[in-house]
């Protein structure tokens, strides 16, 4: 019956090494510009989603200040604002597929072939999908993003027609 006897087992441990010497954690490489701008544009989606789920004008400018000039803020309030009035709320997410960056000095322009199909609108009132809020799936966008204040954010977004391919 092992394990039931009233005399230690006699086991063999392994060997003590030396303990591992422990030094400060490696730093990460910086990221290049064209990985900061697909990082600001990624986190600009987020922050609009969360934005619009805040569903208010003070928080949601709190939110869009890191991702958005200064000057563009009020107008995206503006139209969230209108959402807010409808009791619409963000539901999912948008799902970038970033196509190619180009930097140049402060300014990027960023092409990406954006999926809307996983975002949409939900009323907050009846706790609803609203129908038909979902995006397309491939939407072909022209970005273009500024360096202000250290970190890159989302000024323009324009929209082609022709169809992309992720």
């Amino acid at each position: 019956m092992a394990g039931c006897g009233g005399g230690a087992a006699a086991v063999s441990l392994p060997p003590k090494g030396a303990p591992a010497a422990t030094g400060p954690p490696a730093a990460a490489p910086p990221l290049t510009a064209r990985q900061q701008v697909a990082a600001a544009y990624a986190g600009y989606w987020q922050a609009y989603a969360a934005a619009m789920t805040s569903q208010n004008p003070v928080q949601a400018r709190a939110i869009l200040a890191p991702y958005n000039p200064a000057a563009d803020i009020p107008e995206m309030i503006r139209s969230l604002q209108r959402d807010w009035a409808a009791h619409d709320v963000a539901d999912g997410s948008a799902v970038p597929h970033i196509l190619s960056i180009q930097v140049a000095g402060r300014t990027a322009r960023l092409h990406d072939c954006l999926d809307l199909s996983h975002f949409g609108v939900e009323d907050i009132q009846t706790s609803q999908v609203v129908a038909g809020s979902f995006g397309q799936p491939q939407l072909n966008f022209y970005i273009t993003l500024v360096l202000l204040g250290g970190r890159w954010r989302v000024s323009n977004m324009q929209l082609v027609e022709v169809p992309c391919a992720p």
